[in-house]
């Protein structure tokens, strides 16, 4: 009996082995039918702004298979964290190839002139392919103005939405406030 049991557990062990084994083999196959990821292949952000601002992050982003989906945006703060990651759908029509810019609002709270932020946006396709990361610091100053260069001009009038976080100074993080209440 015992040995029984011994060959029973040692053939169970086998087939899942062996099912592991082909189920790579299943994704690899499928992994090719994934297409290819969209790529950033351009991006710009004044590195301070006014708190009050509301930050425009440009990009210029190109998926081969036509089928971008989403823009992911995670925001990292000194102080704070991680805030909860936001979705951006992409318009139907800037499936293929986009140009254009996301804008956050900032709280004109003075208190943020001693924060640092991190803003990181990949580009998912409708495969669940995601382009590489790209990051832009942050910073804010009470004397700045945001200006956008010759290059991105045109990107400036191609809304492609809001990245919707309610940011605030990590010292009112630490105090429990908010001035969004």
């Amino acid at each position: 009996m015992l040995r029984t049991r011994k060959y029973l557990l040692v053939a169970l062990f086998v087939a899942l082995l062996a099912g592991y084994a082909a189920s790579q083999k299943v994704a690899e196959a499928a992994g090719d039918e994934k297409g290819k990821a969209p790529v950033i292949h351009d991006k710009f952000a004044a590195e301070v702004i006014r708190p009050g601002d509301s930050w425009r992050v440009y990009l210029k982003a190109k998926d081969a298979d036509g089928d971008m989906r989403t823009i992911i945006a995670q925001l990292w703060q000194a102080g704070v964290g991680i805030y909860s990651t936001d979705f951006t759908p992409v318009k139907e029509a800037d499936t293929q190839e986009f140009a254009g810019y996301l804008f956050l609002r900032t709280p004109p709270d003075t208190t943020l002139v001693s924060d640092q932020l991190k803003l990181t946006l990949s580009v998912r396709d409708r495969q669940g392919n995601r382009s590489e990361p790209v990051e832009f610091p942050l910073r804010f100053d009470l004397r700045v103005k945001q200006e956008v260069p010759e290059e991105w001009k045109n990107a400036a009038n191609h809304k492609l939405g809001a990245i919707m976080i309610d940011i605030q100074s990590s010292w009112q993080y630490n105090a429990g406030e908010s001035i969004w209440d």
